[in-house]
């Protein structure tokens, strides 16, 4: 029987350190898409490490620098561009872009210092701190889809919610809420037609497309579903939208023409951040920009519909922990398959 994590660990500041552990010490640990840096010393700052860390285009491969400075520990870079020196703007000190330390200006002692460096794990053009996910995307039947050839990074939105992290990924890997919180998105996909895959590092979730996109549930996914039919009218789609989740906190999800990458990370026993990376194919982006901003405006309408989602499990479970009560219902054994998988994935690394 699938162990339920209790109510108390929704709001439990003790657990939610039990639970960093697993971040820090078993999570893959992605840093951003190697598009996000395409040329040789292009660098880009990783929000996914609170800014402690720079990645940079070393040419051959991708690497990991601090972006710390290590004299009075200021930060040094903050975006992206294209560097071959770092340069603090506090003191003047200046690294080269490997962290080697080529000036210490007015200090006159001997300086032995350098910024760390780690190198980074590549997979499907994701890059990973500690290491690369186990998932063969061929034998999941998505590989031509999951697939950044010839796509190019867009843009990072971020957003910060009120609710513990567990719960958005709750949201996240079913399909049973489609149905009664999506008004837009249940008729842009069939909720029921729904094709599972499962490994030890990840859950997929393929979702039809819609049976009639000439039927909308808001005017911004009838802007949306009308572009699509354009785009697609001589090429029929089976899926409208593929979810794929990898333990603890990655997204990689796919809808036609767009790739989205988004990260989960606990800020607090109540609060987490999403980090969502958008990215599009070159030559239909130079020929119908309208489509991807039509995408990400429903896109956006789902994602506040999954907030309010997400709060109303939190403001059921918080009423049940103020009044030291547990309860856990059923689990649809279709519908939230990977609410299941999720859960014994807690239980194993948390046990």
């Amino acid at each position: 029987m699938t162990k339920r994590p209790k109510i108390s660990s929704y709001f439990s500041d003790n657990q939610y350190k039990l639970e960093k552990k697993i971040f820090q010490e078993e999570a893959l640990g992605y840093l951003g898409h190697k598009l996000m840096l395409p040329n040789q010393n292009d660098y880009h700052v990783s929000s996914h490490t609170h800014d402690r860390y720079t990645l940079f285009n070393h040419g051959n491969e991708v690497n990991l620098i601090s972006n710390v400075c290590p004299h009075r520990q200021a930060k040094l870079l903050t975006g992206q561009g294209n560097k071959k020196n770092i340069t603090c703007k506090l003191h003047c000190w200046t690294f080269s872009n490997k962290g080697e330390l080529k000036g210490a200006p007015h200090f006159k002692e001997d300086v032995d210092a350098k910024l760390e460096i780690h190198p980074t794990y590549e997979w499907s053009g994701l890059l990973f701190k500690n290491r690369a996910p186990i998932c063969d995307l061929k034998a999941s039947g998505v590989d031509k889809l999951i697939n950044f050839d010839n796509y190019f990074y867009d843009s990072t939105e971020s957003e910060e919610y009120n609710f513990n992290w567990k719960t958005f990924v709750e949201i996240y890997l079913e399909n049973y809420h489609v149905f009664s919180m999506h008004p837009g998105l249940k008729h842009f996909v069939t909720p029921s037609d729904l094709e599972w895959d499962f490994g030890d590092d990840f859950s997929i979730q393929k979702v039809g497309i819609g049976r009639n996109l000439n039927k909308s549930g808001s005017e911004v996914y009838k802007n949306w579903q009308k572009a699509v039919q354009d785009e697609h009218e001589n090429l029929p789609l089976r899926y409208g939208a593929i979810w794929m989740f990898m333990y603890p906190n990655v997204m990689i999800e796919w809808y036609p023409n767009i790739l989205v990458v988004s990260t989960i990370h606990p800020s607090g026993a109540q609060t987490c951040i999403n980090h969502v990376e958008f990215y599009y194919p070159k030559d239909l982006y130079e020929k119908r920009p309208d489509y991807f901003i039509k995408e990400k405006a429903a896109y956006m309408e789902t994602a506040l519909e999954d907030n309010d989602a997400c709060l109303l499990l939190q403001e059921g479970r918080r009423s049940l922990y103020m009044n030291g009560d547990e309860m856990h219902g059923p689990i649809e054994s279709f519908l939230e398959a990977g609410v299941e998988h999720f859960y014994n994935y807690l239980d194993k690394k948390l046990s």
